[in-house]
């Protein structure tokens, strides 16, 4: 199964309905979560290059829903190692990917970075996140925007509210 993703709709870095954030589309492809990046100066830290919180904010997204993909589990962010080896610059076309790499026992590990068209990197993450427990799966599932998605897609999403 491969496609676009749903948008989160109250999403700085996804929702389509705010105009304040990045509105960022994500697709799952073969194991791999992707969006496109362009983001414009008013996210810079130093003179057009994007701040170091944006990057890690989006790769943070990317391996949300890469777990979610691989594991169909509403996992959190417990642990992260970031690395910058080049600057993200602005107003620069990139691309976001990341993969599951392993799970073991509680802990889901999973690394996200940035590319340029050659397949360069710029900056990873590797995370260890946990999954959710005690939260409202339905009320969670709801927040989605599945208006672009795949009926295939929409419906693996959906199927967690079988299990929860």
């Amino acid at each position: 199964m491969n496609g676009r993703l749903p948008a989160y709709r109250q999403s700085f870095f996804l929702s389509p309905d705010r105009n304040d954030g990045l509105q960022l589309q994500m697709f799952y492809q073969e194991g791999i979560v992707s969006c496109d990046l362009f983001v414009d100066n008013r996210f810079e830290g130093y003179a057009e290059v994007l701040h170091g919180g944006m990057i890690f904010g989006i790769l943070d997204v990317i391996i949300w829903y890469v777990i979610f993909m691989r594991s169909r589990k509403i996992a959190m962010t417990r642990k992260v190692e970031m690395e910058f080896m080049k600057p993200v610059m602005c107003s620069t076309a990139y691309r976001a990917k990341g993969k599951l790499t392993r799970i073991e026992e509680k802990n889901i590990y999973a690394s996200a970075w940035v590319e340029d068209a050659s397949g360069e990197v710029y900056a990873r993450v590797n995370a260890t996140f946990r999954e959710g427990k005690n939260f409202d799966v339905a009320a969670f599932i709801d927040r989605f925007d599945f208006s672009t998605t795949t009926p295939a897609i929409r419906d693996y999403f959906m199927s967690i509210l079988e299990n929860g």
